[in-house]
């Protein structure tokens, strides 16, 4: 039996967003470069599972012209698209994107936001917050304990799982 549920599931591959500080150029400051790891971490880990991640910032295309050129137009655009959405709010980016989450409901029933707790309160919270109330799911976590115990990519893969027994239902 146990076989059958594995392969019902894992016949369902997703398009997963990974939202979170950029990791394309590594950062000097300890904590923005863990959770430039974790970011990457969790990328290799779903894509290591057959499924089609990508972060939004290496599909956003500067050549298109007015008025879609803009990379927060686009954003809402590539969202819209993908299954899933994972976002690690804590860097400018990924505050902006949170707050778009927050805005549209289709974008939040499919988003996870990972909020660290020691900035539980203040605007980003309240829109983090908002995007819960429309649907996301919201996790906090302790830096740097969560992030260096595998935290945070142990809720991505139990939220993945339950994406995928949700289509499995639709």
């Amino acid at each position: 039996m146990h076989h059958l549920i594995t392969a019902a599931l894992d016949g369902i591959k997703l398009k997963i967003l990974v939202f979170g500080p950029q990791v394309h150029t590594p950062s000097g400051e300890e904590r923005v470069a863990k959770l430039q790891a974790k970011r990457i971490q969790i990328r290799q880990h779903l894509e290591a599972d057959g499924h089609i991640v990508a972060y939004a910032e290496d599909l956003v295309d500067p050549s298109i012209g007015v008025p879609g050129g803009d990379a927060f137009f686009q954003e809402l655009v590539i969202m819209r698209e993908y299954d899933m959405i994972v976002n690690i709010v804590d860097q400018p980016g990924s505050i902006v994107e949170a707050t778009m989450i927050a805005m549209k409901t289709h974008l939040a029933a499919k988003a996870m936001l990972f909020q660290d707790a020691a900035y539980a309160s203040g605007l980003v919270a309240q829109a983090c917050n908002t995007a819960k109330d429309l649907g996301a799911h919201l996790q906090q976590f302790n830096y740097p304990v969560d992030l260096d115990a595998c935290h945070l990519l142990g809720y991505v893969i139990a939220r993945v799982r339950l994406v995928q027994k949700m289509k499995y239902f639709a």
